[in-house]
């Protein structure tokens, strides 16, 4: 009886110790599991990228489109515009891409702008002056350009595991250089209105900025630079090519620029007999001529005429916006100009993919 007691009682035991052993097994399993799901779960690859982000760089050229508003706009409205005033442009960028949903960029661009009186409303009441002033411009822009991107999507892994497809924010800051220009009427139309005086560089280009043609000059108001800055701002979205490390993008942005000369036009007219440069006098104020910088004729049926005390002539004028008539309205101070560009962008990543996906079993 004693040893089935015995027996029983070591029989016990063994079984509680393989029961015990059994619970630690399936403890630890469950741990490890549980461990590999939390390793899954903060797992940022997929169509994210693979693994921790890495920085990297990417360089690239771009296409411009560039267009502008300001005193020489069709009308007096926020951005109006023609699109027969786009013009082309080119440039070139880099940047780095320090965190997953951020880069910094850098880039230099070209981009010309232009402007023409013409292509307002003679009929129109609140284009009309702006077709009677008849001033027109061209501005190549040399941009040199600092930005920030902030993505939509966040892209973690390295370079070469971009996200097929994203969008952005850009906001930044830019010192750029500007030469406005004009094109020289074929004949002096202030000294008469028949075209039979010649005019100094007929049909040329010309820089407007050192004629001071609103009294610059003549001490009337103060000298605008060449070099000046602008805050840029522009959203955009880019698509990886398949099989590639090349991503093409399109970017819509403006600048805010810090002056009103982009089109050598901002305040008010100065009395023709001021002027002692004769170039200088006849790009201040082209109302008399009867076409456009394009050559176009230009429709004088609505033209109020009135008479001008210079050189006995006649001009055209609507209320206080004139032709030669010194301090009437020419600009306006009150708003800087802006630029509206448009970029097509072709940009390659530097380096390889650096992480491969983990493995779980």
């Amino acid at each position: 009886m004693r040893f089935k007691s015995l027996l029983v009682i070591i029989l016990s035991i063994a079984m509680l110790g393989l029961a015990d052993n059994a619970e630690a097994q399936r403890r630890n399993k469950y741990k490890a599991r549980r461990k590999t799901n939390r390793k899954v779960s903060h797992y940022k690859g997929g169509a994210r990228g693979y693994g921790r982000f890495e920085p990297y760089f990417f360089v690239g050229a771009n296409v411009n489109a560039g267009n502008y508003f300001g005193d020489l706009a069709p009308v007096n409205k926020a951005a109006s515009t023609d699109i027969s005033f786009t013009r082309p442009g080119f440039g070139l960028f880099g940047g780095y891409k320090f965190h997953h949903s951020m880069a910094i960029t850098a880039g230099l661009n070209w981009v010309r702008v232009f402007g023409d009186d013409f292509a307002s409303d003679p009929s129109g009441e609140a284009s009309f002056a702006r077709y009677a002033r008849n001033l027109s411009f061209r501005n190549d822009i040399k941009e040199f350009r600092l930005g920030l991107q902030i993505y939509l999507l966040p892209n973690y892994g390295g370079p070469g595991q971009e996200l097929p497809f994203n969008a952005y924010l850009s906001i930044g800051a830019s010192v750029f250089h500007h030469e406005p220009m004009g094109k020289v009427p074929d004949a002096d139309y202030q000294m008469a209105l028949d075209g039979s005086a010649p005019a100094p560089s007929a049909g040329e280009w010309v820089k407007l900025r050192p004629l001071g043609t609103e009294g610059q000059n003549l001490g009337i108001v103060e000298p605008y630079k060449s070099i000046e800055f602008a805050v840029p701002i522009a959203v955009g979205a880019q698509m990886r090519l398949p099989g590639t490390k090349l991503t093409a993008g399109l970017e819509l942005g403006f600048r805010y620029l810090f002056t009103d000369y982009i089109d050598d036009v901002s305040s008010n007219y100065v009395g023709l007999d001021q002027f002692t440069d004769d170039l200088a006098r006849i790009m201040s104020d082209r109302g008399t001529v009867p076409v456009s910088s394009k050559g176009e004729g230009r429709d004088l049926s609505n033209l109020r005429l009135v008479a001008n005390d210079f050189n006995g002539q006649t001009y055209f004028i609507e209320g206080t916006v004139g032709t030669g008539v010194d301090g009437s309205v020419r600009g306006n101070p009150d708003d800087n100009d802006m630029i509206f560009v448009t970029q097509l962008k072709l940009s390659y990543v530097l380096g390889g993919t650096t992480r491969k996906r983990a493995k779980y079993r």
